[in-house]
């Protein structure tokens, strides 16, 4: 069956409309009406909701909707108006609304607009009309904002939406009815498009189903700045240096409170983030000023954790602008020469994740043989010392890439056997 809702164009609530039969979603959506066309917009959304719940009828729940979508028009939201008449298709394409042109062109629009990115989907059912109503069976929770977790800000949320015959949401529906804070607008968008639902089923079939859900937002502790930075440095062994750096503006944001301490101990770990990104300038500022305030922290009597102490102290020892986890040694000449290899450059120094993550740190001693030209012979690298086998691989691969100022002897560049000892330092 067609169904066809009559608007009045002079006066909302003057003409009955077809749909309002003697059901109690019915009388509700008259009322409704009755209200909108005293622009008590409040109370009619109020009607409109409770309608929606006991609409027992495919009719009703669509008026509804119709309904709901000029109220939100009046209010100037075009796009939840959009969002109710998307609603109001899903349960029948071929609706007809009359008098909506006289109302507003603009609404007339807003279904035509709806209607075609509807296109061939295949119509809803009201949650009151099947069998088994869809069910939230897993997702991810609401994602709070730094803001809201600082403001503590809590509450219920409730949201309109469709789950298809698959369990998920179908997103031109989601409807954000109410909220305590305009901040979760997305993360509930964000929460409800990763969820997964059981379908409503009619006789044991999957169908399209239109739900309300009522979403209770309770705020966790925010995470400590130590915490945050741990966090971050997770993400730089890992190679994720854009997480690790959105973490570490968290952590040193005035609204996480961190420490003193904890402020050096974020600056370092930032200064590591730019070195990795190549911002050496930004890399320097951070680790002088962690470094200061380290100072400060050490001449107060401050005891530091452990860990600090370490990061500091390789920053220091490394000097400004470079990165103090690794650093090559000048090689050491085992073979008789005049003057020895001189080390002149290195590829970038990859620390091994596993051990990265388990703060496995120390020297490894290489021997290589360096030949004429400052090239490392093939086949000559091999391992004299090391602290964990972890290492040993990524320890060979840079000395084997290495580039080296030949020895000489009697004035002429010769080959050379070197021990080449290559620090690994945990931060």
């Amino acid at each position: 069956m067609r169904i066809r809702v009559v608007l009045a164009a002079a006066a909302i609530a003057a003409a009955p409309s077809p749909l309002a039969a003697q059901s109690r979603a019915g009388t509700l959506i008259a009322a409704a009406r009755a209200r909108l066309s005293a622009n008590q917009l409040d109370s009619a959304d109020a009607l409109l909701h409770t309608a929606l719940d006991s609409a027992s009828l495919r009719v009703d729940s669509v008026n509804a909707f119709v309904w709901r979508a000029v109220l939100w028009f009046m209010r100037g939201d075009e796009s939840r108006s959009a969002t109710a008449f998307h609603q109001a298709l899903l349960l029948d394409t071929a609706l007809d609304v009359q008098g909506l042109d006289r109302m507003s062109p603009r609404l007339t629009s807003l279904l035509e607009e709806e209607r075609l990115a509807i296109g061939g989907n295949t119509p809803a059912y009201a949650s009151a009309n099947v069998d088994d109503k869809p069910r939230r069976l897993s997702g991810p929770p609401v994602r709070y904002t730094p803001d809201l977790l600082h403001r503590q800000i809590r509450g219920r949320a409730l949201i309109a939406l469709t789950v298809d015959t698959l369990g998920h949401a179908v997103p031109a529906s989601i409807d954000i009815l109410s909220t305590p804070d305009t901040g979760f607008v997305e993360p509930l968008r964000e929460m409800l498009l990763a969820s997964t639902f059981s379908p409503g089923r009619v006789r044991g079939r999957a169908v399209h189903t239109m739900i309300e859900l009522a979403i209770d937002l309770v705020p966790v502790a925010p995470p400590s700045a130590t915490a945050l930075v741990t966090a971050a440095r997770a993400q730089l062994a890992a190679r994720r240096n854009d997480s690790a750096l959105a973490l570490l503006r968290e952590a040193l944001d005035p609204g996480a409170t961190p420490t003193a301490g904890e402020r050096v101990y974020a600056l370092l770990v930032r200064g590591n983030a730019w070195h990795a990104v190549g911002r050496d300038s930004l890399a320097r500022a951070d680790y002088d000023t962690a470094l200061a305030g380290y100072q400060r922290l050490i001449a107060g009597g401050t005891e530091l954790a452990p860990l600090l102490k370490r990061l500091a102290d390789s920053v220091r020892v490394a000097g400004r602008g470079s990165r103090p986890a690794d650093a090559l040694a000048a090689p050491t000449a085992v073979s008789a020469v005049d003057v020895p290899p001189t080390l002149l450059s290195h590829p970038e120094i990859r620390y091994p994740p596993e051990m990265q993550a388990l703060r496995v740190g120390g020297t490894v001693t290489i021997e290589a043989t360096v030949d004429a030209t400052g090239r490392v012979m093939p086949g000559s690298v091999t391992v004299l010392q090391s602290p964990n086998h972890g290492l040993d691989a990524e320890a060979m691969r840079v000395v084997a890439a290495s580039r080296y100022r030949p020895a000489r002897r009697g004035g002429r560049a010769v080959s050379a056997a070197i021990r080449q000892a290559i620090t690994f330092t945990p931060y």
